[in-house]
């Protein structure tokens, strides 16, 4: 039976694990869990700095978190630039092809 809860456990801490690594928590997560751990007794004797350190892990899980949605939202951009440029680009090449009387327009190097 003990060894059913153990593996159970373990089975549980494995998912936990992997949906922290997922949203870049996994060195809270191990933080606290030493905490309430291996160094139960430290934890005990200096709480609010234990708690001041988790909550800096945690904030900087945020900014990093921050930081990649800026990245995202940079990386949008610059792409709608670039395909903004293309079109203007190209209904140049349309304007004048049609100012030299061509019916069709090359799209090579576009």
């Amino acid at each position: 039976m003990m060894f059913l809860v153990i593996s159970a456990g373990l089975g549980v801490l494995a998912i936990l694990f992997r949906l922290a690594a997922l949203a870049r928590l996994t060195i809270p997560l191990l933080y606290t869990m030493s905490m309430l751990t291996v160094f139960h007794g430290w934890y005990q004797a200096h709480t609010a700095l234990a708690d001041n350190i988790l909550f800096a892990l945690v904030g900087l899980v945020v900014l990093s978190w921050l930081i990649s949605l800026g990245k995202c939202v940079w990386s949008f951009i610059q792409e709608k630039r670039e395909d903004r440029a293309a079109m203007e680009y190209f209904a140049y090449r349309v304007r004048k092809a049609r100012e030299n009387g061509e019916d069709t327009v090359s799209t090579e190097g576009l």
